[in-house]
């Protein structure tokens, strides 16, 4: 490792973020401390504190970076096929394959909590902002729904993928391996799609 003084700002950032990313893939949140990631890359804890202002930030800059890897993948998937349909069964299962190989990582982007008087950082919520919307515009073609109906459908059904997730990464559901969990949020949409568009539908009265 380079010498202390040979570390930028910037370097040090990474080499803490790097750090710390890795012990919550090894420890899960629970893992990490000032203490630990100082000895990783071979500081005292308190030089953290000249970078960021406290763990609770670091960690959300680590849920940064995750989200950002999450949205990769699931861009992918939209980004795949023209129809709606696929197109939100193909970020779903983006969705909960990330889950399922960085389960540590994901989790702690839901699990870290901030005391209830810190609001939540705007860049945190712009990046989930950003994965419902993915299935926005696929959800809106499907079932012609618009603004805040819109948006209800779209937190449902993120809320309804992200649910069978945690169950089944938590042991709750009893599912053997990655084709179960597919198994799951496939039929969790196709329901769900089947019931937006029975209920946009007009009826026809009977005489």
């Amino acid at each position: 490792m380079a010498r202390r003084s040979e570390h930028t700002r910037e370097q040090l950032r990474d080499l803490m973020l790097e750090a710390a990313e890795q012990l919550i893939v090894d420890k899960g949140l629970a893992g990490l401390s000032a203490r630990a990631i100082a000895r990783q890359i071979g500081y005292t804890p308190g030089t953290i504190y000249l970078v960021f202002a406290n763990l609770d930030e670091l960690i959300l800059h680590v849920n940064a970076r995750t989200l950002d890897r999450l949205r990769v993948p699931m861009q992918a998937a939209v980004a795949a096929t023209d129809d709606p349909e696929q197109q939100l069964l193909g970020a779903a299962r983006a969705y909960a394959d990330f889950a399922r190989s960085h389960p540590n990582l994901w989790r702690a982007c839901f699990e870290h909590r901030l005391p209830e008087d810190v609001a939540g950082p705007d860049f945190i919520d712009a990046r989930i902002a950003q994965l419902v919307e993915l299935i926005m515009a696929p959800l809106a073609r499907v079932s012609g729904a618009q603004g805040a109906a819109l948006n209800a459908a779209a937190q449902s059904l993120w809320s309804g993928v992200h649910g069978v997730c945690i169950l089944t990464l938590t042991g709750k559901l009893h599912t053997v391996g990655g084709q179960a969990t597919e198994h799951l949020t496939d039929d969790l949409i196709t329901h769900y799609l089947a019931g937006l568009v029975s209920r946009a539908a007009p009826t026809t009265s009977r005489g």
